[in-house]
């Protein structure tokens, strides 16, 4: 009976007409085709499609004639072979030597093959390569290299390197993993692999040295990674991100939907004075745009946080340019945003599924209860309780029912609107308490209550264009991040004010949120705002 293992190698001799990136990416979908989804899951073994390792090989820039590259967690080395194929462009002969980790010994002799074949490649084009596969966890093999007790120069040379380049596994790990335990200097909360291969990598860069990456977007904002990106950011300089319009493309066959970046930074402690940002519609890099914009416009700082932002247009540096001058933020204003207490599955006997309109039940509310900006309850929906009960276990649960903002805690960017906002108002609301499910954040007063205008004001704002492009360069997560809401920036509270009661003025079916905050806020409507640099027009 024929193996997957022996399968793959009857097929691993490179083709005449194949370039390495295509036979690295051949052997790739023949053995992801060998591999049932669920078996590459568990390993995070989600290859890397040719049209991005290209363009990642093509984001290093070679400086030296002898160099030493690193391919962490290399599967069947589709980036290193797009590395060597660029490598065979260049007019000038250099010496590379090449580590690959790959810690599933089935994956082995297909990476040897190709490795072989750049070896083979480079040499007919005048280069010389050796290389070395290490058969061992990335992480744990090199931990020591992340302890302060250790000093740089107690390791070998050969373990700093020129370039790396990766496509890391992305999985959470478990708490007391060795991982995890090696990640708690660096990360908060629920640690992902793939941010302890960037933080060992930038650690085992020479000065000058440059990474590719290609992860998920998470780092960029959220109290989780809060730490990493303090440290991330003071040890490398980042140079170029790439986003893409479409999360479902980039994996499209393994069924990953993603946020995905492409990312490329220097080790070196003098900052760039500009990023480059691009952005594509696909793994295929159509509809291509590419800007250059001031380093402040990316690595932004607020509530002593460090926040990675990506705008994909000159639009979108404006809006960021224009709402960093409001000088304010809900700390400023007295006010916090908080989650939904109520987590159901942990007090399952105490909800119900049929609406109960009596003392000892109140509503318990869900982002489905939101009905665009109004609260629509009772509504009932398929296993979703709809009511909670009120007795001395909830209590801690419940909310005194006052005048709140509330957020859904989900969203997706390809949604119309990433921030989906909706007001309770006491005067509607015939309740003395109300639960909020953990999915919905919601906006409070820390002392006293929102007035009326104060939540329409907030809600207004928080509805709006200008905040939407503002949230999607911040965030691209699924999940909205309380922290991101607690950095955005805020108008003045009379300003607020003024918004809510111009909003009320108007009626509340009414939708043109940013006709009312530019005009309160005495700038133009946002068709007419910028120009075609991204500046704001003043004219």
């Amino acid at each position: 009976m024929m193996t997957k293992q022996n399968a793959v190698l009857m097929n691993s001799e490179k083709q005449e007409n194949e370039n390495l990136i295509d036979y690295a990416a051949r052997l790739s979908r023949f053995w992801a085709n060998y591999k049932s989804l669920e078996e590459r899951k568990a390993k995070a073994q989600f290859f890397t499609p040719k049209e991005i390792s290209n363009f990642m090989a093509n984001m290093i820039t070679i400086k030296k004639t002898s160099f030493r590259l690193l391919d962490p967690g290399a599967g069947v080395g589709n980036l290193t072979a797009a590395f060597c194929y660029q490598l065979t462009k260049y007019p000038m002969k250099c010496s590379i030597f090449v580590d690959a980790y790959e810690n599933d010994p089935e994956l082995i002799p297909p990476l040897k093959s190709v490795l072989d074949a750049c070896e083979t490649e480079l040499k007919e084009n005048g280069h010389l390569m050796n290389y070395d596969i290490i058969e061992k966890d990335f992480v744990i093999h090199n931990q020591r290299i992340l302890e302060d007790q250790s000093p740089l120069t107690q390791f070998s040379t050969e373990r700093f390197y020129d370039y790396i380049i990766s496509n890391p596994p992305y999985f959470k790990l478990e708490r007391n993993s060795p991982q995890a335990i090696i990640m708690r200097k660096f990360i908060s909360g629920h640690p992902n692999i793939y941010a302890l291969f960037m933080i060992l990598s930038a650690k085992m860069l020479n000065n000058n040295g440059e990474l590719v990456f290609i992860t998920p977007r998470s780092f960029c904002s959220g109290t989780y990674y809060k730490k990493f990106r303090n440290w991330f950011l003071h040890t490398v300089q980042i140079e170029h991100i790439h986003s893409f319009e479409s999360r479902k493309d980039i994996f499209s066959p393994d069924q990953v939907l993603q946020e995905n970046i492409l990312i490329k930074a220097i080790k070196s402690s003098a900052h760039q004075d500009s990023i480059i940002i691009s952005s594509s519609k696909s793994k295929t890099f159509n509809f291509f745009n590419e800007i250059t914009v001031a380093r402040n416009d990316v690595i932004f700082h607020k509530n002593g946080d460090v926040f990675i932002r990506i705008p994909s247009s000159w639009r979108d540096v404006a809006t960021l340019r224009l709402i960093d001058t409001w000088p304010k933020t809900l700390k400023d204003l007295g006010l916090e945003i908080s989650t939904g207490p109520v987590v159901v599955f942990r007090t399952k006997e105490n909800v119900c599924h049929k609406i109960k309109n009596n003392d000892k039940f109140v509503p318990l509310i869900w982002m489905y209860n939101f009905d665009k900006t109004k609260i629509n309850w009772p509504l009932q929906k398929k296993n979703k309780p709809t009511s909670i009960y009120v007795n001395e276990r909830t209590k801690p649960l419940l909310l005194p029912v006052k005048n709140y903002v509330l957020l859904g805690r989900f969203s997706f960017k390809e949604q119309r609107k990433r921030l989906n906002v909706a007001v309770l108002l006491k005067d509607n609301f015939p309740f003395n308490f109300v639960g909020i499910e953990n999915h919905v954040n919601y906006i409070h007063k820390l002392y006293g209550e929102l007035t009326k205008e104060e939540a329409w004001g907030i809600a207004t704002l928080l509805n709006t264009k200008l905040i939407d492009s503002y949230f999607r360069s911040l965030n691209g997560n699924t999940q909205v991040n309380a922290i991101d809401i607690r950095s955005l920036p805020l108008p003045n509270l009379e300003q607020i004010k003024n918004i809510g009661k111009k909003f009320l003025e108007k009626h509340e079916s009414y939708n043109d949120w940013d006709g009312i905050v530019c005009e309160i806020m005495q700038i133009k409507t946002p068709e007419k705002l910028f120009d075609n640099k991204g500046d704001v027009n003043n004219e």
